[in-house]
């Protein structure tokens, strides 16, 4: 349950009774950059993601501490980026539209915009005096990109990040051909979770949706394994 502080304050002067409700719980910032290229309407990729984010958004609102911890933002990306949702409690998302694939693939503007709205949000928490814990960026695409160098900008901004244990960024690699070398340079430290199977993204998207929720639970100095995932498709690479 969200720990909810009242304070009852008595002003003798105007004798007047005010109710001051101060939010207290610890704010998990989750946003998710997804590749909505022409490439992911190939084998049902597109329909399998959208199924994908409906169960991942429905377990984080079936849950009464995510919904109210962990603040969600989604940025989607072919060759140009697009926000389809800023930073915003579980509890106050209705749904998200579903997506359409199309064009081509830039990851690294999508993946620079998305360290930028992060750095806001924190800077948000500050100025607010509310207790966050790390940002979580969570990345799917098949990382099919003609030149490694276009996206360098965005590699070393998340390597020193995941470094400097300020972000832990989550890598996904979807359909059957995925340059999971190049998907693994955001994030040298973790393992790319990858299935060639695009009907696998909804199991993957509900490990991640239960991954969130026990992270968001837990204390910041306070460590957290992941559940295994049964499927035998899913590698981690």
């Amino acid at each position: 349950m969200t720990r909810i502080e009242k304070i009852d304050e008595l002003d003798d002067e105007f004798n007047i009774d005010i109710d001051v409700f101060v939010d207290t719980t610890t704010k998990t910032p989750a946003i998710m950059v997804l590749d909505v290229s022409e490439s992911q309407s190939w084998y049902g990729g597109i329909e399998n993601l959208n199924s994908a984010k409906n169960v991942f958004l429905e377990a984080l609102k079936n849950d009464d501490y995510a919904k109210s911890s962990v603040e969600l933002s989604v940025i989607t990306f072919n060759h140009n980026f697009e926000k389809i949702l800023p930073f915003t409690p579980i509890s106050e998302v209705n749904k998200i539209d579903n997506f359409k694939a199309s064009g081509g693939t830039d990851i690294g503007q999508a993946v620079v915009e998305a360290v930028n709205d992060i750095k806001q949000r924190e800077q948000y928490y500050k100025a607010n005096n509310i207790r966050s814990k790390k940002p979580i960026l969570i990345l799917l695409t098949d990382c099919e990109i003609d030149n490694p160098s276009e996206i360098n900008e965005a590699v070393n901004i998340t390597n020193s990040l995941i470094s400097r244990n300020k972000m832990t960024m989550i890598s996904i690699g979807t359909g059957k051909e995925v340059n999971n070398e190049q998907l693994k340079r955001f994030n040298p430290t973790s393992p790319v979770l990858y299935s060639p199977e695009p009907e696998d993204l909804i199991e993957l998207f509900e490990w991640v949706s239960t991954t969130l929720i026990g992270y968001s639970q837990v204390g910041n100095n306070e460590s957290f394994k992941s559940e295994p995932l049964e499927n035998r498709r899913i590698e981690f690479v």
